[in-house]
């Protein structure tokens, strides 16, 4: 029998890009902009940004699949975007989450605060890798913005 267990950890990332909230949050809201920074590789089966709605994903990494299935719990344009998901990888559940992302107005820049509060599965999955991860995506999320800017 395998060994069952949560560890619980929370995450704080924050970012200053050089984009109004609005180009901001719509990098987290347009699936095409959204797949070139958050989704290379992956698969969106589905993407419906609205409270209540639904994104799932899945891709591969070496012999693994990893699956992103997303609930959005609350939405304002321009200023947050709060949800909770769950991860998997080849059909087992990692971890549960809450992930909020939150835009403030700095100059003519966005500050960006996203704040994740995790239960990390059976030590299949655990917060130092999360927090990574999220990281490069923020990170990728600032170059997509600033390749928009270049062109």
């Amino acid at each position: 029998m395998t060994e069952r267990s949560i560890a619980h950890g929370t995450f704080v990332i924050e970012r200053t890009y050089p984009a109004a909230p609005a180009r901001v949050f719509r990098a987290w809201a347009d699936p095409a902009i959204k797949k070139r920074w958050f989704g290379a590789g992956n698969d969106t089966k589905e993407f419906d940004f609205r409270e209540g709605g639904r994104e799932f994903a899945e891709g591969s990494m070496g012999a693994d699949t990893y699956s992103f299935d997303v609930h959005y719990q609350d939405i304002v344009e321009n200023n947050r975007i709060v949800y909770s998901y769950h991860m998997g990888i080849n059909g087992k559940r990692i971890s549960v989450s809450v992930a909020a992302i939150e835009l403030f107005a700095e100059g003519t820049g966005t500050r960006m605060t996203v704040t994740e509060h995790g239960c990390f599965l059976d030590g299949l999955d655990n917060l130092a890798q999360r927090q990574a991860g999220t990281e490069q995506l923020v990170d990728a999320l600032g170059a997509e913005l600033a390749r928009q800017s270049a062109n």
